[in-house]
């Protein structure tokens, strides 16, 4: 049986959040109601954490991760942020809250579509298990300052939690990142594709830039840093 796990991320104050974040808390709903008709899911373990955000964290409101991996990345979507009246009104100032694009479309909600579409495709990311002696290459590369050596040391424990039997290459030639087509460092790359860039103490969100490495290196092949690099 598979495990899957759905955090929503929204604002809320005083057990109130804004309409688009209420908009994309029905869509879950919706899906939550028809998990029984979609046959992927017959055999889901499905886990679901709301996270509730205070007005200094609303750059992350109204957010979806599924096994740690954000939504957009999934569905090769980007995001943005535009004025969001009714958070305004909640929180008394003027705010801005996500919004997410794909193919040209706009969403400040998160229709229930896209979120099925998440959903299959990271119930396609390989078992762990059967990762075990697979020809797999997770990399950290970095200039060798302390924030790389200290996304080093999480990822391999984000690999050992994972429970993937490899090894993680820490590369502190900076002619390969460039080669990679990214400026800046650190770099957090598998199979030869950066899936990060930057430093985070997050080791819930390394794991998921992993997974996402993996479910594209089985599938597309491409570049899995959804558009950040």
């Amino acid at each position: 049986m598979k495990n899957l796990t759905i955090e929503w991320k929204h604002y809320d104050k005083q057990g109130k959040t804004c309409i688009r974040c209420t908009d994309t808390g029905k869509s879950l709903r919706q899906l939550f109601t028809e998990i029984g008709d979609l046959p992927e899911l017959k055999d889901v373990k499905i886990s679901f954490i709301e996270t509730k955000l205070s007005e200094n964290q609303m750059s992350e409101s109204n957010s979806l991760l599924l096994n740690g991996v954000p939504i957009e990345d999934l569905i090769g979507a980007t995001i943005s942020h535009n004025a969001c009246d009714s958070c305004s009104d909640l929180a008394d100032s003027d705010c801005y809250c996500r919004a997410v694009t794909v193919e040209n479309i706009t969403y400040e909600s998160i229709p229930v579509e896209l979120i099925k579409k998440a959903v299959l495709k990271v119930l396609n990311a390989p078992d762990s298990n059967k990762l075990k002696g697979v020809n797999m290459n997770i990399q950290v590369l970095g200039s060798g300052c302390p924030t790389c050596k200290k996304l080093h040391e999480i990822t391999k424990q984000a690999v050992k939690e994972l429970n993937l039997s490899v090894e993680v290459d820490y590369i502190t030639d900076v002619t390969k990142i460039i080669e990679m087509g990214v400026m800046s460092s650190p770099v957090l790359a598998v199979n030869g594709k950066p899936v990060m860039v930057g430093f985070t103490p997050d080791i819930d969100k390394i794991k998921g830039a992993i997974s996402m490495g993996i479910i594209n290196s089985n599938t597309s092949g491409g570049c899995s840093c959804g558009g950040n690099c």
